[in-house]
């Protein structure tokens, strides 16, 4: 509900605050007091654009602060998505702030906020109804929720099947796309190719992970053979076959040792280590002999390594870092190309699936497009009913049905389409209805529809338009109704409807210093009764009309006390 309104520099308002109640609040006034300024206020708050004529004159801004409280689940979640916090108290604040230059800021909870999204946000639990107000009964996509809250009872379990079978459908779909990762069969025969090639490529690289190592050694060796040759045949000579190499003289050595190691037991030690050391270096001396004479530097076979470390690094830089990785690569390739290949078991058994689910989606969707059909039915018999008592007897309604894909709603397009003068076609809503005539059309439907719709304020202006009478007063007794569950906030000229409020404030305009001024003060019961003798008779009021005055406000408690 909307619990508090606060404006400054607004027009002729130079700064006031109106506390609404939860009910039916009701706003008078003579013509030109301010009544529009309110309700321009109130339309700020809720997203509408703005004129910098609204702008006090003199003043270089105007403010306006509205407070708002709701549990609507949308609302609420809407907020999160806003990243906007409730007050502690569970309350929102939302502001506006008008510049001369047309620039302006827009808050909730002092956090700035795009107007669209504050339009979005509010239209989930008020709606506004008036000459320059785009309600929701104009939006076209509104419809087919108004059709399924009219005949929730009857409408859920149908549409529940329905769902169920549309969503079953399409993650038969969604696995069809899968399979064939969201390509054409052209696309899917390239891919094909292109994974047999990939495949018989790595296949015939006959990659071992071993290898590569072992042919980078190998080439080392190729290209620094001179030196390797040079090296060990030094290194022999030093061991074995020079004038005076390692050998002999370790030899020499040893024999010396052995001539007096029977002497000493720590010199047969020694002598012992010497002549291993010298059988050990006998060996490698002949290792390295037949090493020497087992180098074969051919240059095609360097020309065959390095071809064949090409081959590695040609695949190390197409499929993978390691060999291992290659070959993973070529293990998920080879499943992807029996998945390809397989496929088409797979499509067709899917596709049947497909079509008997269709088949069964046709069938629940006929039953959601009939039971609509007859809901609506009863939807326009029961809105002529309503709009015959507002005194709109030569309206016409009629709920348009048109087929469409199927959808998360079910397969229809439905537009209400109205006529509200004789002689005159069927036309959609949006087109025909202005001023008191949609205010009152849209109350015809929030009287039917109060129990289970989500919006929690209802704002009227003009619902008074063209009727007077019985008609006002029955006009008066449906926004009592709706007041029941929902906040009302309306402006009119009429004490029949006037005398049902629970919450009557009344909107002067006063000249001072020069200067015009608009101010609200909210009425208690014998200002009420003053009030409604104005509405009455104008500016003249005899005890005739206060004792008339008062009849009609017994006349409307008597109505609601019943």
């Amino acid at each position: 509900m909307i619990y508090d309104l606060y404006m400054k520099n607004c027009a002729l308002v130079e700064e006031l605050r109106v506390d609404f109640g939860e009910k039916l609040n009701i706003l008078t006034g003579e013509t030109g007091s301010g009544k529009s300024i309110i309700l321009e206020a109130l339309n700020l708050c809720l997203g509408g654009k703005f004129d910098r004529t609204y702008i006090r004159k003199g003043c270089d801004f105007a403010e306006v602060e509205a407070l708002f409280f709701s549990n609507n689940a949308k609302f609420i979640d809407m907020l999160d998505k806003l990243d906007v916090q409730k007050e502690e108290d569970g309350s929102v604040i939302v502001s506006r702030k008008l510049f001369l230059d047309g620039k302006s800021t827009t808050k909730i909870n002092g956090k700035n906020i795009r107007v669209g999204d504050l339009k979005k946000l509010m239209s989930l639990i008020v709606d506004m109804h008036g000459q320059h107000q785009n309600q929701a009964l104009y939006n076209r996509d509104n419809h087919i929720e108004f059709v399924d809250l009219f005949g929730k009872a009857e409408i859920s379990g149908v549409y529940d099947k329905y769902i169920r079978v549309f969503r079953e459908y399409n993650e038969i779909k969604r696995e069809i796309l899968k399979i064939n990762d969201n390509k054409s069969e052209k696309e899917v025969q390239r891919e094909k190719d292109l994974l047999k090639f990939q495949i018989d490529e790595i296949e015939k690289a006959r990659l071992d992970k071993n290898e590569y190592d072992e042919l980078l050694k190998r080439r080392d060796i190729f290209v620094n053979g001179e030196k390797i040759y040079k090296a060990l045949n030094e290194v022999y000579s030093n061991l074995n076959s020079s004038d005076f190499n390692a050998l002999e003289l370790i030899g020499k050595s040893v024999s010396l040792l052995s001539g007096v190691s029977k002497y000493d037991d720590k010199i047969l030690e020694i002598n012992e280590a010497i002549e291993s050391i010298m059988y050990e270096l006998e060996d490698k001396s002949t290792s390295i002999r037949h090493y020497i004479d087992s180098i074969e530097f051919e240059p095609h076979e360097l020309d065959e390594i390095q071809e064949r470390i090409d081959v590695y690094n040609t695949m190390k830089r197409k499929y993978g870092d390691s060999v291992d990785e290659i070959l993973s690569y070529m293990e998920k390739m080879s499943k992807r190309l029996s998945d390809i290949e397989n496929r088409d078991e797979v499509l067709s058994a899917l596709q049947e699936k497909l079509s008997r689910k269709f088949i069964e989606l046709e069938k629940s969707g006929a039953e959601l497009t009939n039971m609509r059909i007859k809901v609506s039915a009863e939807l326009e018999t029961r809105l002529l009913e309503e709009l015959n008592s507002l005194n709109m007897k030569n309206t016409r309604f009629k709920v348009n049905f048109k087929s469409l894909d199927y959808n998360e709603s079910g397969c229809d397009d439905i537009e209400f389409f109205v006529s509200f003068n004789l002689g005159e076609d069927l036309n959609p809503l949006s087109k025909v209805a202005s001023g008191g005539e949609m205010s009152r059309f849209m109350l015809a439907f929030k009287s039917i529809l109060s129990d289970v719709d989500r919006i929690e304020a209802l704002i009227f202006d003009e619902i008074d338009s063209g009727i007077s009478g019985r008609a006002a007063q029955i006009v008066g007794e449906k926004l009592s109704n709706i007041s029941e569950k929902k906040q009302v906030i309306c402006i009119t000229h009429l004490p029949q409807i006037a005398s049902f409020a629970d919450d009557h404030f009344q909107i002067e305009k006063n000249v001072e210093n020069d200067r015009t001024y608009t101010r609200i003060s909210k009425l208690g019961d014998g200002e009420k009764k003053n009030e409604i003798a104005r509405l009455i008779s104008g500016k003249v009021i005899s005890q005739k009309t206060i004792e008339h005055a008062d009849e009609i406000i017994e006349s409307a408690k008597r109505i609601k006390n019943n």
